[in-house]
């Protein structure tokens, strides 16, 4: 059996250690309803039984018992919500937000990758006297902090989860935020909403029904995310998604200063296994957007259309997957790769 670097396992293999009781399996039927999974080259044992993550409730004995009942009736949820043979784009709305973050947060045991896309109102800072390769990584996230700053809202959040012997979760989360109005005046870059629109995002539909970010931020942190160690977090060409991601949680905040104070931030909230696979593709010699890196792969979209952040987080998991098996045989990539941002890298 190959070693591996790092803390004792390698990616996708490894679960986050948890100390709660034994939850309803939900992998007995998931991994049938996707085509035949890219397998990393090593043994494998099954995962053993998923662990729920209860939520933070006072510590009495009858809220205790009602979030026993709580954690399984949403876990039996999310068994049976999972046996349709197709894969599937779960929207979630202002009434399903709590609901949907609860059922991810209990299966992140047995799927600790989180691959993540954002759709946020374009950007309308620029330096055209320095192209973008030549831009130095301080000179970089200085434009993405101007932007992100004055842009402020975040549009949708895509999830997508990888697991034990790289395998993408059949369902991924879709994220509609409210806040943004072009009508109001808000900041953004008109070429950028008539592609999102192009592409069927629906602004009367989020101004209605959207999430308000400051809710996002309350049950991310409620639903254990945060407290939940040896998670992965992954993005193509992330910069931008972990920044608008960070202004969320963070109540809207200004970004840090720094590159380093920007850095700082993202391994507070995220942890140390943050990675960016348009910078491993790179290094591996495929350069391109999203699309074109999973074209060299031989990757198609499985569900959804582009620029849709749900669509494109499950390209994102299939695209990271597809270069661990070529490139990365016997190496754990976030011992190469962690918390390498694509152009924020000095």
């Amino acid at each position: 059996m190959p070693s591996f670097s790092g803390d004792g396992g390698p990616l996708l293999l490894r679960r986050p250690s948890t100390h709660h009781q034994n939850s309803p399996r939900f992998d007995s039927d998931l991994h049938q309803r996707r085509r035949a999974p890219i397998r990393l080259p090593v043994h494998m044992h099954p995962p053993p039984a998923a662990y729920h993550q209860p939520l933070p409730l006072p510590a009495s004995a009858k809220h205790q018992h009602h979030q026993q009942k709580l954690t399984a009736a949403i876990q039996l949820q999310a068994a049976a919500s999972l046996s349709s043979p197709t894969i599937e784009i779960r929207e979630v709305w202002k009434h399903n937000l709590r609901e949907s973050l609860a059922q991810i947060a209990a299966l992140l045991p047995n799927y600790p990758v989180i691959c993540l896309d954002t759709e946020f109102p374009g950007t309308i800072h620029d330096d055209p006297a320095t192209p973008r390769h030549l831009r130095s990584a301080h000179e970089s996230y200085a434009l993405v902090r101007r932007n992100a700053d004055e842009l402020r809202h975040l549009l949708q959040l895509g999830l997508a989860l990888v697991g034990a012997g790289g395998r993408a979760l059949p369902v991924v989360w879709q994220f509609n935020f409210r806040g943004f109005d072009p009508a109001r005046g808000d900041p953004h870059s008109p070429a950028s909403i008539a592609m999102l629109e192009a592409h069927g995002l629906d602004f009367g539909r989020l101004k209605a029904h959207g999430i308000d970010p400051r809710a996002f931020a309350d049950e991310f942190n409620r639903s254990g995310f945060a407290r939940m160690p040896g998670l992965s977090w992954v993005a193509f060409s992330g910069a931008y998604d972990f920044a608008y991601l960070a202004k969320v949680l963070r109540r809207g905040r200004r970004l840090p200063e720094t590159l380093d104070g920007f850095k700082g931030l993202v391994g507070r909230l995220f942890g140390p296994w943050v990675l960016d696979v348009k910078y491993i593709a790179r290094t591996c010699g495929i350069r391109g957007g999203l699309e074109q890196v999973a074209g060299a792969l031989g990757v198609e979209r499985a569900a959804g259309r582009a620029h849709n952040a749900g669509s494109d987080s499950l390209l994102t998991a299939d695209v990271l997957l597809a270069l661990i098996a070529r490139f990365f045989t016997y190496v754990d990539v976030r011992s190469v790769y962690a918390g390498a941002i694509d152009g924020l890298v000095v």
